[in-house]
């Protein structure tokens, strides 16, 4: 669905900046913030995205759940897809058991169809 609004909350600006190329190449329009904290003002300034993808462990968020609980409250009904490099039973050590994840480093197919998938489910 390109032309939508996607935003990145990603730390890192060399994954962060590599990321939006990739989207912004397939037609999509990223916005990319380093923190959690810069995503709320970016809501407050009306920035209304139609997904999210965040680091799992950006900065600030205070772990993954609250993380999700954050953005949740900024931006209800929004579909999220995590990034992140801790592996599978770290995750599931830390209780993370979130429906869109892609795992670092990624194929940039796979973070194409990733966003893809997360678009759709939130019209079904």
């Amino acid at each position: 669905m390109p032309g939508e609004v996607i935003l990145i909350i990603e730390d890192d600006q060399q994954i962060g900046g590599l990321v939006a190329a990739v989207l912004c190449e397939a037609g999509y329009c990223p916005q990319l913030v380093r923190d959690v904290d810069a995503a709320r003002v970016e809501a407050d300034r009306g920035l209304r995205p139609t997904a999210v993808v965040s680091d799992l462990m950006v900065a600030g968020s205070g772990g993954p759940q609250q993380l999700l609980n954050r953005l949740g409250a900024i931006f209800p009904a929004v579909p999220v897809t995590l990034m992140t490099g801790v592996p599978p039973k770290r995750r599931a050590a830390m209780g993370v058991t979130h429906d869109h994840i892609i795992e670092k480093p990624f194929e940039l197919e796979a973070l194409l169809d990733s966003i893809t998938r997360m678009l759709q489910s939130r019209t079904t």
